[in-house]
C-alpha cells in the first residue's frame, strides 16, 4: 500500500504560495512608486502602529489641519517633558541639603472635651423588662465588688 502525498493539495503549501505571491506583488508596487511616496507610506504605517501617544493620531489624520494640531500637541508635550525633566535632574544633581528645625515651647491650649455615651441601650427601655433589670442589678453588684 503506497501513500502518495500531493504538495499542491496541502493547505500550508497553498498558504505559503499565496504569501509569496502577495509579497511579490507588494514589492512590484513598491518599485513603481517614487522614493518620497514609499517613505511617506512607510512613515504612515509606522505611525499607525506606534505606541507613542499622539503619533497614531498624526499618522491617521484626515486633513493637514488635524496633522498640524496633533503635531503641535506632541511637540508641546515633548518640550514640556524635556524642561521639567532637565529642571528636576539639575536640582537633583546639586545635592543640596536643607534642614529646617523649629522648636516652639509655648503653652498649648487644649480643646474642650465632650463625653459621648456610646451605650446603645437606654435605661428607660431596660427598666420596663424584669429580666433585664435583674441582669443590670447583677452587673452593678459585680462592678461595685459585692458578691452574688
Amino acid at each position: 500500500m503506497s501513500h502518495t502525498f500531493n504538495l499542491a493539495q496541502d493547505h500550508d503549501v497553498k498558504q505559503a504560495i499565496a504569501d509569496a505571491e502577495q509579497q511579490k506583488k507588494h514589492e512590484e508596487e513598491l518599485r513603481n512608486k517614487t522614493r518620497w511616496r514609499r517613505t511617506k507610506e512607510t512613515m504612515r504605517e509606522w505611525g499607525a502602529l506606534s505606541s507613542c501617544h499622539g503619533v497614531p493620531h498624526m499618522a491617521e489624520a484626515s486633513s493637514h489641519l488635524a496633522l498640524l494640531i496633533w503635531t503641535l500637541i506632541l511637540v508641546a508635550s515633548f518640550v514640556t517633558f524635556a524642561i521639567l525633566f532637565s529642571d528636576t535632574l539639575i536640582q537633583y544633581l546639586k545635592y543640596e541639603k536643607l534642614v529646617v528645625l523649629e522648636m516652639d515651647f509655648t503653652e498649648i491650649e487644649f480643646p474642650s472635651v465632650t463625653i459621648c455615651n456610646i451605650n446603645p441601650y437606654k435605661y428607660s427601655s431596660i427598666s420596663g423588662n424584669p429580666e433585664l433589670e435583674a441582669l443590670l442589678q447583677i452587673y452593678n453588684d459585680v462592678s461595685s465588688g459585692q458578691t452574688v
